[in-house]
């Protein structure tokens, strides 16, 4: 049977490239009819912590790809590493008794002036040996890998056959102590005794894998099947750093990005499909993904096709479900948009000139402060926009002559229908001041909602309704002089 796991250390909060990583193996998983397993490797005592541990395993849950197995499921034991001693220390005794690994008492400085007289050499550090054969019964505990030992070699399910050179390797420290294991012999442990068929993780594992090959075979077991990510990069093709690019997953939710869109981006971050689909649910990823379509080069975070897709998953949740959509992004609005009316913020959320302008639930506020907020502050060199060579004489026949057309008119705020009738009315006023769209439908635009890119003019007024409209035309009127 496939099984698949994804064994986070809890020193972070939930790091994009783990989430990323994540739904690889979950969509593995889930096509070849597996199991996920969920397991925390919390070796680091200096830096592991309950609350990163909480946040990673309350993340990929809410995510909603924890898995089959593991940390997340309540009661269960034995996922965590610092559970499992007992198991460690019986492995590291085996390799202890059969001579395939040996103490070593070397100190600090010993092994700094080996390495420091092998670079005067030109030669790459590596551990000498010094203790291979004194039958020592306490200090570091090393694998002894054998002298006859040919090239180590795997076919890496994403970059096609993989050759490291033994003589590259040395005789590499697995434990502190009998009972103080180190990652490379607790991931193999782990892997061995979970059953694991396939390891899917980033690139920059790449360099452990030979270790733990060896580690398998010192302890007579089988290694599992490896595939190894391409890395997020930043865009100037940099690994993805906070330094240039939020990293933590709490932090694009806590914006207003939705789990399923995030899930969707990050699928095709280093994977894509023949037909180039871009948008999928869950289930349609996990019924196309396949790992000889993930590419071996890094796959750069681009946060405007993470808002495209963000902005198409907000668009159809609204189309489908508006009630729904608004109870999630309550959260966003309520206390943020200056209305208590919650029937009317579903119509203007619905409204086809709204569409598309919510690219994560926190633009919704900003979205609709011009419906909402006090009278619209803005520049002169807004409304009287140089390109359509705009005066001051026509602003105020275009202001004088708005207010009129709107003071013969009637319409029920937040009537949709009454937008045509409100578009014809103020394009009438172009032809009877003998001037351009641009001259009269860019300053009554402004001078609603104080903006430069907003809904069209028609719309504005449908929702600010026809006292509002009035006040902010007058409003624009005196700023005019």
């Amino acid at each position: 049977m496939t099984r698949v796991r994804i064994p986070p250390s809890p020193t972070g909060l939930l790091h994009i490239g783990t989430v990323r990583t994540a739904l690889y193996n979950y969509l593995f998983a889930k096509q070849n009819g597996g199991k996920m397993v969920f397991r925390i490797e919390d070796t680091d005592k200096e830096r592991s912590t309950k609350e990163f541990e909480d946040d990673i395993v309350n993340g990929l849950v809410k995510l909603g790809i924890a898995g089959d197995e593991g940390v997340h499921i309540p009661g269960d034991k034995g996922y965590r590493q610092s559970e499992r001693t007992d198991v460690y220390t019986a492995d590291l005794k085996k390799l202890l008794d059969e001579d395939k690994a040996y103490f070593c008492g070397c100190t600090k400085e010993r092994l700094e002036e080996m390495r420091n007289e092998q670079r005067a050499k030109k030669l790459a550090p590596r551990y000498d040996g010094e203790c291979a054969d004194k039958k020592l019964t306490e200090g570091v505990i090393r694998l002894r890998i054998p002298a006859d030992r040919g090239d180590i070699k795997w076919n890496d399910l994403v970059r096609g056959e993989t050759i490291i050179h033994a003589k590259e390797l040395d005789d590499f420290v697995i434990a502190r102590g009998i009972d103080d294991p180190l990652y490379h012999l607790t991931v193999v442990a782990d892997d061995h005794d979970m059953e694991i068929s396939h390891i899917i993780r980033g690139e920059d594992h790449i360099s452990n894998t030979p270790k733990q090959i060896l580690l398998f075979e010192a302890l007579g077991w089988e290694p599992p099947e490896f595939a190894h990510l391409p890395l997020i990069l930043n865009e100037d093709k940099s690994k993805l750093s906070k330094r240039k690019n939020k990293v933590s997953i709490d932090d694009y939710l806590a914006e207003g990005y939705l789990p399923e869109a995030l899930l969707n981006f990050l699928a095709l971050l280093g994977w894509n499909t023949p037909d180039e689909q871009e948008i999928f649910s869950l289930d349609e990823l996990a019924e196309k993904f396949t790992l000889d379509r993930v590419h071996k080069g890094g796959a750069v975070f681009d946060v405007k096709k993470l808002d495209w897709i963000n902005g198409e998953y907000i668009k159809n949740m609204i189309a489908k479900d508006v009630d729904g959509f608004y109870e999630m992004a309550k959260v966003f609005i309520v206390g943020n948009v200056p209305t208590e009316d919650e029937a009317l913020i579903k119509k203007i959320l619905q409204d086809p000139d709204f569409e598309g302008r919510f690219k994560k639930l926190s633009d919704i506020p900003e979205g609709l402060a011009p419906l909402f907020s006090e009278l619209p502050d803005y520049s002169m060199d807004l409304i009287a926009r140089e390109k359509f060579q705009i005066t001051p004489e026509m602003l105020k026949d275009v202001m004088n002559k708005a207010i009129e057309v709107v003071n013969g008119m009637d319409w029920e705020k937040g009537d949709s229908n009454q937008n045509q009738k409100i578009s014809d009315a103020f394009v009438g006023i172009v032809g009877e001041l003998g001037l351009k769209n641009g001259q009269v439908l860019w300053p009554i635009r402004v001078a609603l909602s104080g903006l430069e890119r907003s809904p069209n003019f028609a719309t504005l007024a449908v929702y600010l309704g026809k006292e509002e409209v009035l006040k902010r035309l007058q409003a624009a009127l005196e700023k005019i002089g």
